[in-house]
């Protein structure tokens, strides 16, 4: 029942007062390390499973692949959301059979995004387009709002919403406890991020040393050009993307992302006014 209530409420999300139907591409290239719900098995992926559960019976169309060619200025004119689950360098050859994005592949994505295009990216998606030693932070990297460092054991952090009013925090509780791969992060892009979510590792700060920081972002969104960015830490491992709160708020995030509203306060940066600068007893 639950599953329907889901599908019903992105039918009604992805509809749309024009002619079509809304078209996703979800991207799931492993240049880097491929992890489980991105892995092929039976010819199949869990994320574009879950996700087509989500849309294909009600009228949304979603193109999943490893192709890395698909992210080209032509092909992405048939699309209205583009989703990301990569790592590495797109551009390079992967393990998991996908063909390498054309040079010129980065820059028609962030155009696209720009031009109005609504784009979300899932965990390790930090970990593509990475800055290289001693250079200047990529812009598939400002675009997405900050980049993988590192990450420990895994653990049940506490998700803490600090926008509770932003349409994609609609299905996340308050003070949500969930076990995940928490990824450690650099390069905020502080300048356009609008903090949705915090991560507080709590009693993991006695437990693992990288964890000893403050709560940081895990959720956000931001403004880019025309277009609208969404990312969640979230997705590591099978079973998250079977948990009903994590693929409801796939559903609430496309539906704020294909709203045509732009320029609307819930993009507005907040990073230095949400984000601790201590740990707080």
């Amino acid at each position: 029942m639950l599953r329907h209530i889901l599908a019903m409420a992105l039918v009604i999300a992805l509809a749309v007062p024009a002619a079509h139907a809304q078209n996703i591409l979800f991207l799931n290239k492993s240049e880097g390390f491929e992890h489980s719900p991105v892995a092929l098995k039976d010819g199949k992926t869990v994320a574009g499973q879950a996700i087509k559960e989500l849309a294909d019976a009600y009228g949304a169309t979603v193109t999943e692949t490893k192709n890395g060619s698909a992210i080209n200025a032509e092909n992405l004119k048939n699309f209205d959301l583009v989703m990301f689950y990569t790592s590495g360098d797109p551009t390079k050859p992967s393990k998991d059979g996908g063909d390498a994005m054309g040079p010129n592949g980065q820059t028609e994505l962030l155009e696209w995004i720009k031009n109005g295009g609504g784009f979300m990216a899932f965990h390790s998606t930090t970990d593509t387009f990475h800055t290289p030693p001693g250079g200047e932070v990529t812009p598939f990297v400002k675009m997405l709002g900050a980049e993988f460092v590192s990450h420990g054991k895994q653990f049940v952090g506490m998700v803490k919403v600090v926008d509770t009013a932003h349409p994609a925090m609609a299905s996340i509780p308050q003070d949500w406890k969930t076990n995940e791969e928490w990824y450690l992060f650099k390069n905020f892009n502080k300048e356009t991020m609008h903090v949705l979510a915090l991560m507080d590792p709590g009693e993991e700060r006695a437990k693992q040393e990288a964890y000893n920081i403050p709560s940081y972002p895990v959720m956000w969104c931001s403004q880019y050009g025309s277009g609208k960015v969404y990312f969640t830490a979230l997705g590591h491992g099978d079973e998250m993307w079977k948990n009903d709160i994590f693929t409801q708020n796939i559903v609430d995030a496309a539906t704020w992302l294909l709203d045509d509203a732009t320029g609307a306060p819930d993009v507005k940066p907040n990073y230095e006014e949400v984000v601790p600068k201590e740990i707080k007893k």
